[in-house]
């Protein structure tokens, strides 16, 4: 039976060494773009204002002072160091997670396709057994150190990647990418001067 099948495989076992690596990178990428990326840097400036253009459904959701809102960025980057060296894994992912979609619905202006992936891979952590290799957690509980992971650790983390390169193709059908106004745009950004 398919069914069968399908649960077999979603629940082989397998090494938990691929997990960890995706898990250690993904905490590094996320502490250093909370700096750059998420406003970190200029959160003074970018709450301050009156200019904010919130999701719909969603304008009820104010920033935080200025104190509080350094506070929630602390708190992520604090998840997404507590997510890349595994310490309380789960505390680390829920850490990150609440204030980075926080933060995603203060402000849609300033978000790109790959930031709600960030959000969604976060999740999927969150779920997932990435502690269970090379981390904190692993080191301190004998019990978990080197244990096999469920693939569908593994399966849920790449169908997310797929659908992200999916849509971003079906994306490029559109007559704005046909036409060539996006490339003509990036094209005149500063970086492919030398090119």
């Amino acid at each position: 039976m398919i069914s069968d099948k399908c649960h077999q495989a979603a629940w082989q076992l397998k090494d938990p060494s691929n997990l960890a690596v995706t898990r250690i990178l993904f905490g590094f990428l996320m502490a250093v773009d909370i700096h750059f990326e998420r406003g970190f840097a200029e959160v003074d400036h970018r709450f301050g204002g009156f200019t904010q253009c919130h999701f719909p459904l969603f304008d009820f959701v104010k920033p935080l002072t200025f104190q509080w809102m350094c506070l929630v960025y602390l708190l992520m980057w604090l998840g997404a160091c507590g997510i890349m060296v595994g310490y309380n894994f789960k505390l680390s992912c829920l850490s990150f997670i609440i204030p980075y979609w926080y933060i995603l619905i203060l402000d849609k202006t300033s978000w790109n396709n790959h930031s709600y992936l960030y959000g969604l891979l976060s999740i999927l952590l969150l779920f997932s057994s990435a502690n269970h290799y090379c981390s904190i957690d692993a080191w301190i509980n004998p019990d978990i150190r080197n244990k096999p992971v469920p693939n569908w650790n593994y399966l849920l983390v790449k169908f997310q990647i797929f659908l992200l390169y999916f849509y971003a193709g079906v994306k490029k059908m559109d007559p704005e990418w046909l036409g060539g106004y996006s490339m003509k745009n990036l094209g005149s950004h500063w970086v492919f001067t030398p090119f």
